[in-house]
């Protein structure tokens, strides 16, 4: 298992046809590859897309670990339910059609009290993980200022609130 200390990571596999298909992007202070805890062997590549620093956790040390530590145990568990909470979330996302309407429901799982999202990498990474080109998500962002549902400056997006009819 693998903690990203700096950096970015993607993981993905390699299809029949030898294509490759993105399945996560790793993010500094997540883990990776807990799946290889209960296997012989990995289940994807990992590539890194910037400089990274990443620490290896051998199997066999975690594993006596998470064993002899139910604190540990509980912690570890957590982080796996948090990871799956963030993938049925980016699985919602791409269930939504329209371009403008995910990247609304994107902010309003992300924003805080105020309605603010500070975005933390690019916004070919966001559009990356909305499943959508970047040129698409430029278009509804703009879609969005247009319609007055959302300000965005530098690193900020910001919906705002809707007037009543």
């Amino acid at each position: 298992m693998f903690f990203l200390k700096s950096g970015r990571l993607r993981m993905q596999r390699v299809t029949p046809d030898g294509g490759t298909v993105s399945l996560h992007i790793v993010r500094p202070g997540e883990t990776c590859a807990e799946p290889s805890l209960f296997s012989s062997r990995y289940h994807c590549d990992m590539l890194a897309e910037t400089d990274a620093e990443v620490w290896l956790f051998p199997k066999k040390e975690l594993v006596d670990s998470l064993r002899g530590n139910p604190e540990s145990l509980w912690d570890f568990a957590g982080g796996l339910a948090r990871g799956l909470q963030g993938m049925r979330q980016r699985y919602e996302l791409k269930q939504i059609r329209s371009a403008p309407e995910r990247v609304l429901q994107l902010l309003r799982l992300r924003c805080d009290d105020s309605g603010a999202y500070r975005t933390s990498g690019s916004l070919k990474d966001m559009a990356a993980e909305l499943g959508l080109t970047h040129e698409a998500l430029y278009r509804a962002m703009a879609a969005l200022e247009r319609s007055r549902r959302i300000r965005r400056s530098a690193d900020l997006l910001q919906i705002l609130p809707t007037k009543p009819e």
